[in-house]
């Protein structure tokens, strides 16, 4: 394999360099982290200037931590990921980003919760299905004929 001349190199270098600035534009990169004691929610601010923010009460190991440690959360160095020192525990922004809050079980017992609300807008669309004859039952076959 021949050698490489120091321009080809510089130009490699000078090529890789533009190429990590374009991946850097466009890839979710965050440049803060709060976490709102009012509200009990964690906002990560993007350099692209998008937010997302989601409730403690979502993500595991989190939720259960007291404010003053949940306020401590730092980006980690790549800035791609989320630590908690004191908890040693680290999140992925990506993951959060997807909606992963945590382990499957956690996302199980997450989504569990979301069909026993008792809101009013769930009430009111129960009682218009009863008045319709409600739910049909699951083991209840159509004749056709």
């Amino acid at each position: 394999m021949a050698e490489l001349t120091q321009q080809q190199i510089e130009q490699q270098i000078n090529t890789a360099i533009k190429n990590q600035e374009q991946i850097n534009k466009t890839e979710p990169r965050a440049e803060k982290v709060l976490f709102d004691r009012d509200t009990k929610t964690l906002a990560i601010y993007f350099i692209n200037g998008s937010i997302f923010s989601c409730p403690i009460d979502l993500i595991e190991g989190v939720s259960e931590l007291e404010n003053e440690i949940i306020a401590e959360v730092k980006l980690t160095p790549n800035q791609k990921g989320l630590r908690w020192e004191t908890a040693d525990i680290d999140l992925s922004i990506q993951g959060l980003l997807l909606g992963i809050f945590g382990t499957k079980s956690w996302m199980k017992e997450i989504a569990s919760k979301g069909g026993k609300s008792k809101s009013e807008r769930k009430q009111t669309a129960s009682r218009e299905n009863g008045k319709k004859g409600g739910r049909p039952r699951k083991n209840m076959v159509k004749q056709i004929g």
